[in-house]
């Protein structure tokens, strides 16, 4: 019995104690001696298995070959609903569960050892098993679990006694096993284990329609009977829409077998109300499933659910005369929790608004430029979406932005101005919204009228905005009629408008009117950028410095060395000196051309240095037109136009000599251009490591004359 209730109804408890008695019923085959033992317990297992596969095969969707179907049996039953309903294939797991355990207690106790502990294990791993499908919920405070233990106790103590004659102390060396069944039902609930975690939950592709659109047919049909309702009071809904593009709002296409282990993307409220209804179809067609809050369990096969939503769903087509129970949990938050109620950080999807013109951006925050809190924005935009507006059943439909405008902005006596249904009076809530910062989507579903059993009618189909606070979740608003919606009271809300009016009242003001607004045919075309595009834009402004600069100074750096080395020796020695200058080896000043060389203590550069030398103070000894390059500034720079003319004063002879002989050979120019690459080489790879990664785009050589 304690197992059956991880299904729906008392047909599963029935049958799992027919697969008992039939387990227990194998004793006299197990007895029977022209048969061995384990060939009849081969048999039998055989035999359930083979039941076990007759049962599911019609069901399986992936393979219809033995193994995978019957491995498939415990998935399937875990990506059911909770509990499960009492489907055959969905049976068969507990059926060949209670089998095996009766089968093996019945070889245990008839055996010739009398195993008396196997009662007692099996009884515990039945109710772990029911602990586990159900959450714990089936036996709540473990009343079921302490009434094993005792019956365990009682039991050992009476067969023990006549069994063992008197010796009762032999039976409780297993009592521990018994207490396993206390132990078990605090696993689910404490969180500490769930099965269903560990099943990968199918997920289908159903790409059904929003129903926003059908809210004028469905006014159009006035009393024709849709559905009928009893239970508790509680508004009816049909799908919640989340995602938003600017054009309408679109239902979600992905959706699972209710009762998987799948959280929503934005969690359940503190403060929760379970309630469960009876409905009964009558005229309502497509694919949606009537239902109230997130639902739970529902007695319908094939049922699927979106978990961000809550959204039920059919395969096929409703069907008129189709009755179900189906049990959901609404977020019921008192007014105080509301008050200063904040909204999640981490809400993208319920605050997109591609392509958000002006127009609406701005009306957003003038509406509410004065509220302190979330729920005072919302109750803001409530009034004031609900202010000067009348719904209208044969407005034009739509909630796309320019629908929106026109409602919201339009002169008098334009079709839809001022005038919508509650699609436009719920999706303008929503929009809005959006605009200030507060998560909110859009529910389709009806308002029956009060009573014990209610007849739903096209009439009666709306939809309402809903606004996530932190910590409370989906509290819904009412721009229609502006009324205490479920979230919280009309007098609070009236307190909230009453505070909001003392502060924008004035000469020329309506308290809560309307902002004056640029409208839509004034605003600006086109879509704003919003803040995610303007920090992109900044980020690609940023990151584009770091690569431009070092650009522009690499071409910088690239026309002074083509100007260096078009000044002949000179210039390649002033190339030698920002080589000196990137290492941070810079000469003091005064230090001549030959003085500077010979501290680097490099043969290239001394020769360099006398070739520098006689180009910038013996021009007839080497290319004229560079006596007034930059090499020769550079040779100034440093002071050796004095020392540099007494040094080669005594030996101009001898080194005129050499020189031309070098000069030659291979040419002056080419010769200290390649003498210059080598001492910067030399000079590049004694810096250090930070040197040589900004060796290429230092801008500091362009700084010297």
């Amino acid at each position: 019995m304690h197992l059956g209730s991880g299904w729906q109804g008392v047909v599963p408890s029935l049958v799992f104690a027919v697969a008992a008695v039939v387990g227990f019923g194998c004793l006299p085959l197990l007895r029977w001696r022209r048969l061995p033992v384990g060939f009849t317990v081969f048999a039998l297992v055989v035999l359930a298995l083979v039941g076990g596969y007759w049962v599911a095969r019609p069901s399986a969707v992936d393979s219809t070959d033995p193994v995978p179907v019957l491995l498939d049996l415990v998935p399937r039953l875990l990506t059911a609903a909770r509990p499960a309903p009492a489907t055959p294939e969905l049976l068969a797991p507990g059926v060949l569960l209670v089998f095996g355990v009766s089968l093996v207690v019945v070889l245990a106790v008839a055996g010739r050892g009398r195993a008396l502990v196997a009662p007692v294990v099996g009884a515990a791993v039945l109710y772990t098993c029911a602990a586990l499908l159900t959450a714990g919920r089936a036996d709540r405070v473990g009343l079921v679990a302490v009434g094993l233990v005792v019956v365990a106790v009682g039991g050992w103590l009476v067969v023990d006694r006549l069994e063992t004659g008197g010796r009762v102390w032999s039976g409780l060396a297993a009592l521990p096993v018994a207490v396993v069944a206390g132990v078990a039902v605090v696993l689910p609930s404490g969180g500490a284990f769930e099965p269903r975690e560990l099943v990968e939950p199918p997920v289908t592709d159903l790409g059904v329609a929003s129903p926003l659109p059908q809210l004028a047919a469905w006014a159009n049909l006035g009393d024709t009977e849709l559905f009928r309702v009893r239970g508790p009071e509680r508004a009816v809904r049909l799908v919640a829409l989340s995602d938003y593009s600017g054009a309408a709002w679109r239902a979600a296409s992905l959706y699972g077998p209710l009762g998987a282990v799948a959280e929503p993307d934005l969690p359940a409220g503190a403060r929760v109300d379970e309630v469960e209804v009876e409905i009964t179809v009558g005229e309502l067609t497509g694919r949606w499933l009537p239902t109230v809050g997130r639902p739970t369990a529902v007695t319908v096969d094939g049922a699927m659910v979106d978990p961000d939503s809550g959204s039920l769903v059919l395969v096929e087509e409703l069907a008129p005369g189709l009755s179900y129970r189906v049990r959901g949990v609404l977020d019921v938050p008192d007014d105080t929790d509301l008050l200063n109620a904040t909204v999640p950080a981490d809400a993208d999807r319920y605050l997109r608004l591609p392509g958000l013109p002006y127009s609406l951006a701005e009306y957003g925050r003038q509406v509410v430029r004065n509220a302190r809190t979330p729920y005072e924005r919302a109750v803001a935009i409530e009034q004031v979406v609900k202010q000067g507006r009348t719904p209208d059943a044969q407005a034009p439909v739509g909630s796309s932005y320019s629908r929106l405008e026109r409602f919201l902005f339009g002169a008098p006596g334009e079709p839809g101005a001022n005038a919508g249904t509650a699609e436009q009076f719920a999706s303008a809530f929503a929009v809005l919204g959006r605009v200030v910062g507060l998560p909110t989507r859009v529910v389709v579903g009806f308002q029956p009228a009060a009573g014990e059993e209610r007849v739903v009618r096209g009439s009666d189909a709306t939809a309402w905005p809903e606004v996530y606070f932190a910590g409370w979740g989906w509290v819904p608003f009412d721009p229609v009629a502006g009324v205490s919606s479920g979230g919280s009271s009309a007098a609070q809300k009236r307190e909230v408008l009453d505070r909001l009016a003392s502060i924008t009242a004035s000469p020329t003001s309506t308290p809560l009117s309307a902002p004056p607004l640029v409208t839509p045919s004034a605003a600006v075309a086109g879509p704003v950028v919003d803040g995610g595009s303007q920090r992109w834009i900044g980020y690609a402004v940023l990151g584009g410095v770091p690569v431009l600069l070092p650009a522009v100074v690499g071409l910088a750096r690239l026309v002074r060395r083509r100007r260096l080395r078009a000044a002949g020796a000179t210039g390649a020695w002033a190339y030698v000196l920002d080589g000196l200058l990137l290492a941070g080896r810079v000469p003091p000043p005064g230090r001549t051309a030959p003085d500077i060389a010979a501290d680097l203590g490099s043969a290239a550069a001394v020769e360099l240095a006398g070739l520098a030398d006689r180009a910038a103070f013996a021009p007839t000894a080497g290319p004229g037109p560079v006596a007034g390059s930059a090499a020769g500034s550079a040779a100034v720079e440093w002071g050796s136009v004095a020392r540099s003319a007494r040094s080669t004063a005594g030996s101009a002879a001898g080194a005129q000599v050499g020189l031309k002989g070098m000069a030659q050979a291979a040419g002056p120019e080419v010769s200290a251009w390649e003498l210059a690459r080598q001492v910067r080489g030399e000079l590049r790879r004694a810096a250090g490591w930070r040197r040589r990664v900004l060796w290429a785009v230092d801008p500091r050589p362009l700084r010297r004359r």
